[in-house]
């Protein structure tokens, strides 16, 4: 087999159409050339293979790369997650670094730009195990979690206030006269999804009186369902929502959803059913994504800014790369009711 000719300078320069000195001056982070012009003959570098048979130059490529890591089924949710992802990209280009957007399936795979230290951080979007952040760690990398928080590996982390937003969405339907209020949502799912629940049952005690933690937990789980439902809103399942929901025990006059997307499939499985909202149950979402807007009704949720949760995290990582040995940070992000067409007044009994 014939060996693999060697990249020089002279082939990227050639590629680029810029002078041998510029691609010099380029690759090693030298006065003399643009920005722009730097990072097109780093990536114009990486690409050919030059990086990887002339490792002095890959700090220098690092320097101005971020890697974006999380689950291909966040991936998929350009509603909520996409939205990370544009302030991430948005703030990581002001700041004069490029992104690169790694998804994966089972955790345990690393992607080969943090695996060659091709990039100067990491930021994890969404839930990942502790053990696959160890693993992460191992590489030596600052990393920020953004709409995660790990309870054991102390990591830098961009949270919205989940909690804060349950509580509030709960005190507020109580004010409109609901009693019945229950939760509909995997509440181990995620940290997040773990917060929202807890929100909604400390308000539920607070303002019903209803007494201990046990006997709480007894009343709120009368009116709410806590099963696995995520995968049922990944595959569209209105029928399998509508059973989870039939199999509450005593029907609730107020559902609290763990997200929009689920609170926004409940209701059309509802519909679908011959239940009118809010006339017959009201239902309420959290994340603010854009369909809440249009669907009919439109929906009452909780706002998260998702876009400057991406700015921030962004933020945090230039931060801890400057000051590695800063204590950790984790940023809580404040949340606000939206209220729309899912909620009517109920004249409490």
């Amino acid at each position: 087999m014939a060996e693999r000719k060697r990249v020089t300078m002279k082939d990227i320069a050639g590629r680029l159409g810029l002078s041998i000195n510029a691609v010099s001056l380029a690759l090693n982070d030298r006065n003399g050339v643009s920005e722009e012009t730097r990072r097109t003959v780093l990536n114009a570098a990486d690409e050919m293979g030059y990086l990887d048979q002339t490792a002095k130059y890959v700090q220098t490529y690092s320097n101005r790369n971020i890697c974006v890591l999380m689950r291909y089924r966040f991936f998929r949710d350009f509603r909520f997650y996409g939205r990370i992802v544009l302030g991430i990209e948005e703030e990581a280009k002001k700041s004069g670094y490029d992104v690169f957007i790694n998804s994966f399936e089972e955790e345990g795979t690393i992607p080969s730009c943090v695996e060659n230290k091709k990039v100067s951080g990491i930021i994890v979007v969404g839930k990942v195990s502790d053990s696959y952040l160890q693993m992460l760690k191992g590489y030596h990398l600052p990393i920020v979690l953004a709409d995660h928080m790990s309870l054991l590996e102390a990591t830098d982390s961009i949270m919205s206030d989940n909690k804060l937003g349950t509580f509030k969405l709960t005190a507020y339907l109580i004010r409109k006269g609901y009693r019945k209020i229950g939760y509909f949502g995997d509440a181990q799912y995620t940290p997040s999804t773990k917060e929202r629940f807890q929100g909604y049952h400390e308000a539920m005690q607070e303002f019903l009186e209803i007494g201990g933690y046990e006997e709480g937990l007894e009343y709120v789980l009368r009116f709410s369902s806590l099963g696995n439902v995520e995968e049922k809103v990944i595959s569209q399942d209105m029928e399998g929502l509508y059973e989870a929901f039939a199999a509450i025990r005593e029907k609730p006059e107020a559902l609290i959803c763990s997200n929009d997307e689920l609170a926004i499939l409940l209701m059309k499985a509802l519909q679908k059913n011959g239940y009118s909202i809010p006339e017959d149950i009201a239902v309420v979402g959290f994340d603010d994504i854009e369909l809440s807007r249009m669907v009919l009704p439109a929906l009452t949720t909780v706002h998260v800014s998702k876009k400057l949760m991406g700015q921030k995290a962004v933020q945090r990582l230039l931060g801890r790369m400057e000051h590695p040995k800063e204590a950790i940070e984790r940023v809580v992000m404040n949340v606000e009711i939206v209220e729309r067409d899912s909620v009517g007044e109920r004249n409490s009994e």
